[in-house]
């Protein structure tokens, strides 16, 4: 499967007029993810539509590329072995633009993750306190200058929250179901 970049993504919902980020739309489909909804009967795409177009329908091209970065979200939280990707502006762009990307990242994980886990599973301390440090994240200063600290600030907040969606998934993200073979063997 082809992965789906940010530059193609934000293209994407520029040409549809969301008002959206691709940092955006992939915070709230790795918080769905987290947060439990189904991985498999698509019901991730009405709390995606509610929270991004007013439950108004998007443009075919676009929900293609949404369904496919869903895939590729799900298939980063399921391979288990730390595969999950944050979709960022790249290292090339300026700090500020990559600062403001994770901010929107977080916030909108928080609200896909809200949503993924509407049936109201009861959380850990763990994660309640890790919600808090991402809301706090969801603040955090964009104004920042280019240079080498606070680049790896940077580095170890997003690699912060990287950790914290794997951990929410861990939690509550829902596996899939196992294929049932109906062939009996005589």
């Amino acid at each position: 499967m082809t992965q789906i970049s940010w530059q193609q993504l934000n293209k994407n919902l520029s040409m549809a007029e969301l008002g959206a980020t691709a940092s955006e739309s992939h915070g709230i489909i790795c918080g769905l993810i987290c947060g439990g909804v189904n991985l498999e009967d698509g019901s991730w795409y009405g709390g995606f539509n509610d929270l991004m177009n007013d439950g108004l329908a998007l443009p075919v091209d676009l929900k293609q590329s949404l369904q496919q970065l869903f895939a590729q979200a799900c298939n980063e939280f399921l391979s288990g072995d730390y595969q999950v990707k944050l979709l960022l502006p790249d290292d090339g762009q300026p700090l500020a633009e990559r600062a403001q990307a994770l901010a929107q990242w977080t916030e909108s994980f928080m609200a896909g993750f809200a949503i993924g886990n509407e049936s109201g599973k009861k959380l850990s301390k763990e994660i309640k306190e890790a919600l808090q440090d991402l809301s706090q994240i969801s603040q955090i200063d964009t104004q920042i200058s280019d240079d080498e600290e606070s680049e790896q600030f940077f580095e170890q907040v997003a690699e912060y929250v990287r950790m914290t969606s794997m951990v929410c998934f861990a939690e509550l993200g829902q596996q899939p179901k196992p294929e049932k073979n109906d062939k009996k063997i005589h």
